[in-house]
């Protein structure tokens, strides 16, 4: 499974507007990006939580006036998002927010383990004490979130947790691809096949916790077993829920 990035966002109206920052004096160009990013991170938004469910058609003209922006800055937010792979654009039918799959779950757990699993004893050589203590602690605040069901929370230090295990590497291109596989396409499926069940949940953030604690150890081959075992117990429970009706409805093959 995997997690959301954290989000940065403009401002927006209680009607979900996304409005820019305050411009100052010749900040009209910088204005203009922010909005755009504000756009696109509100989006990424509204499909992350399902707002905007799979299937969806993706109107420019309807989610310009939803948000109170022009289509210039949708039409550019949905380009993003596709190459996020959250959006998919069809031959005469437009955009529409793409459907979950079990191929497309299953290659992000293939994905992750191919990126992962050579870096730990990388991570192993190269963390310095100060830096696994450091990641120790947002670990015990992961735990604190789970016992609070904050699904925001706990996606934002998971996000944090994988931050620092890997940018002591010193692979600026191995985060980069980390971070684009984890990202808002992961999030989805952690949201309905992770946190609405208290068993998945747990058993992920056991992961997230004993991976911590083994390359605290200095243990590379126990931290890779850590999450080998439990993305693989994650993955069946996956493949077994993707049946019920209140998940199945989410998904479709290509």
């Amino acid at each position: 499974m995997a997690v959301a990035h954290s989000r940065a966002r403009g401002p927006r109206t209680s009607a979900g507007a996304v409005t820019p920052g305050p411009a100052t004096a010749g900040s009209g160009a910088l204005a203009l990006r922010t909005h755009k990013r504000a756009v696109y991170e509100r989006l990424r938004e509204m499909i992350g939580s399902f707002e905007l469910p799979p299937g969806e058609r993706l109107v420019e003209s309807d989610l310009a006036a939803r948000l109170g922006v022009s289509k210039t800055p949708v039409r550019e937010a949905l380009a993003l998002l596709e190459a996020d792979g959250l959006v998919r654009t069809l031959p005469y039918r437009g955009a529409m927010v793409r459907w979950l799959s079990v191929n497309e779950m299953t290659e992000q757990g293939f994905l992750v383990d191919a990126l992962e699993m050579p870096a730990y004893p990388i991570v192993v050589e190269r963390i310095t004490q100060g830096e696994l203590v450091a990641t120790k602690r947002v670990a015990a605040r992961l735990k604190q979130a789970r016992r609070a069901g904050d699904e925001a929370r706990f996606a934002e230090l998971a996000v944090d947790i994988h931050a620092r295990l890997f940018a002591c590497t010193g692979f600026p291109r191995l985060q980069r691809l980390i971070g684009m596989v984890l990202g808002p396409v992961g999030l989805r499926y952690d949201r309905v096949l992770v946190y609405k069940f208290d068993d998945a949940w747990d058993l992920l953030t056991d992961l997230s916790v004993g991976r911590v604690e083994a390359l605290h150890e200095r243990d590379a081959a126990l931290a890779a077993n850590i999450v080998r075992t439990h993305r693989a117990q994650l993955q069946a429970m996956a493949l077994e829920r993707v049946r019920l009706p209140e998940i199945a409805r989410y998904f479709r093959e290509d």
